[in-house]
């Protein structure tokens, strides 16, 4: 049963998008509080919080097979072992590698971040990374960590008592990679994984369509030109990802090192991209990121320095809607010699197209605005030209976490009417947003089309319109009025996660996102725990307002 009988009971909720959704219905906020409590798990979900069905169903398989307690699948082998070796990648550690094991990995880290790890003998060393064929390994392991590097999958012996902390094997059926693990201290791995957005595409794993090299690389060609038109560049400096989350991560990580590795996040940013700055820094023993949460462009002058590698923001953040000055920012780092990320997702190239601003790299999540239909997973990160690109291409060929061609065909697909889609999305939206901050029962809404929203100048300067996504507080805001509101709210509003759809989703965004977060963290973010975020879709306008107004009604 392995690490099973320490799970909450399952509940079955709808998936929104079909079999390979990316969203799910959660009809009252105490399914979400169930749900952000433990009390129970849900079958499906935003694919890197809960892990698709046609996932789980290879992941029990390994676990079961190996005997052991957890199965991590990652949407390939190489990025499997690169999050294995840089789980341990970290100030002290001494590791050893058996002859023949790749050290790519091992190789990119330690030349970015050198004199932090030390790959040395069997003997000196306390993380000990194994080739095996299933024996039993006989060394003394007492203090040592042993990560087996399996070289047959077809083994049927229980691996539990072989001495393997980890394991990691190659499902080559599926081209992907799955980490065993053999003790709780490392399922770690699962939420690193989550972060970083390393997670197998439920696409991947289906039947193909026998398709040739020459057509799967037509495909992706086009799509990569499209995208790159979109945000004005070409297709040669468009990466497609398995997910955003590697588009972000992958950006970090190529402008980061012990030479240069100060990162400045301005404004909100997104809970995983916020999980990546608490995190890696840390553990690449490198200065503490500084988070501005205020006063951008000043606060900005004040700690940027020579140091400084990265400075990221969203356009707008989630879910505050803010907006920054997107040329200043520029400036400002650029005269220092950092490098500027934007996350373009909220916005949309119909909207905003940073480079026209001397941004350095764009990333989007595509299940956002670009796909639009909540049935796609995927990411892009986009150059202007070869300065970065030797490095985004070194990462790429070391995880090989490239878009499937399942996704790529169903993006290129939806994106056709991606320009029709926000047409219709930014007119919603302004509506929507006009009805709320009109309200008597509403303190506060998050957009910048409104006259009267701190960063509507801002947007009069940038943006073409506010795009789809919008935030809101309710007048009295305590949990008895969040639970009327929420549970009273009516198709076409569709009360789930994630944002970019056509269809109208609705969500508790900070209780989904920051359900564990102290009153002081949630404070010093800027959130009100009970803030409601709503990413307008493409319905009549009117019967969203009535789905709003029936939530409302109830707080009178």
């Amino acid at each position: 049963m392995g690490i099973e009988k320490y799970l909450p009971k399952l509940k079955l909720v709808k998936p929104i998008g079909g079999f390979h959704g990316v969203s799910a219905i959660f009809p009252t906020l105490k399914d979400v509080i169930d749900y952000e409590e433990n009390n129970v798990r849900i079958n499906r979900g935003y694919p890197r919080f809960v892990t698709h069905p046609i996932v789980k169903i290879i992941e029990n398989k390994y676990k079961q097979k190996y005997g052991a307690i957890g199965a991590i699948s990652c949407h390939s082998y190489e990025a499997a072992t690169f999050l294995v070796v840089d789980y341990f990648f970290r100030l002290g550690n001494k590791i050893y590698f058996d002859k023949g094991i790749p050290l790519e990995s091992y190789n990119m880290l330690n030349e970015k971040f050198p004199n932090l790890v030390k790959k040395t003998e069997m003997v000196d060393a306390n993380i000990w990374f194994i080739k095996t064929r299933g024996e039993k390994f006989e060394n003394d392991i007492k203090g040592k960590t042993v990560v087996g590097v399996l070289e047959d999958n077809n083994l049927k012996e229980d691996m539990k008592n072989l001495g393997f902390n980890i394991i990691l094997c190659h499902d080559k059926k599926h081209d992907i990679g799955i980490i065993l693990i053999f003790s709780i201290r490392y399922a770690m791995l699962d939420i690193l994984r989550r972060h970083c957005g390393f997670n197998v595409s439920s696409r991947k794993l289906i039947k193909k369509i026998r398709s040739s090299s020459e057509l799967t690389k037509r495909y992706e060609y086009n799509l990569r030109k499209r995208i790159a038109k979109l945000e004005k560049t070409t297709p040669e400096f468009c990466f497609l990802y398995s997910s955003g989350m590697v588009a972000v991560f992958s950006s970090i990580l190529s402008l980061i090192s012990s030479k240069r590795g100060k990162i400045i996040a301005v404004g909100s940013l997104y809970v995983d991209t916020l999980r990546i700055l608490e995190n890696w820094p840390k553990k690449y023993d490198l200065l503490e990121p500084v988070f501005i949460r205020d006063n951008f462009i000043e606060n900005l002058k004040n700690c940027i320095d020579l140091n400084t590698a990265v400075v990221i923001v969203e356009m707008p953040s989630n879910p505050l809607i803010q907006l920054v000055d997107i040329g200043e920012i520029v400036r400002i780092s650029h005269s220092k010699g950092a490098k500027v990320i934007v996350d373009n997702t909220v916005a949309t190239p119909y909207n905003f197209n940073p480079f026209l601003y001397d941004v350095d790299i764009i990333v989007h999540s595509t299940t956002k605005f670009l796909n639009g239909k909540n049935n796609h997973i995927g990411g892009v990160l986009l150059l202007t030209g070869d300065d970065l690109k030797e490095r985004i291409e070194t990462f790429n060929k070391i995880t090989k976490l490239k878009m499937d061609f399942n996704d790529i065909k169903v993006l290129s697909r939806n994106i056709r009417k991606f320009e029709e889609r926000m047409e219709k999305i930014n007119k919603n939206s302004e509506i929507v947003a006009s009805f709320l901050n009109n309200h008597k029962l509403i303190k506060r809404v998050y957009y910048p089309s409104i006259k009267t929203d701190p960063y509507h100048l801002l947007m009069k300067k940038y943006l073409k319109g506010g795009s789809g996504l919008l935030s809101f507080v309710l007048k009295e805001s305590t949990e008895d009025n969040a639970k009327k509101f929420y549970d009273n709210l009516l198709p076409p509003i569709l009360k789930g996660p994630s944002l970019g759809s056509e269809r109208t989703l609705l969500c508790p965004y900070v209780i989904m996102a920051h359900y564990h977060d102290s009153k002081e963290e949630l404070e010093q973010l800027g959130y009100d725990f009970y803030l409601m975020r709503i990413s307008v879709g493409i319905e009549p306008v009117d019967k969203i307002i009535r789905s709003l107004e029936n939530g409302l009604k109830q707080l009178e």
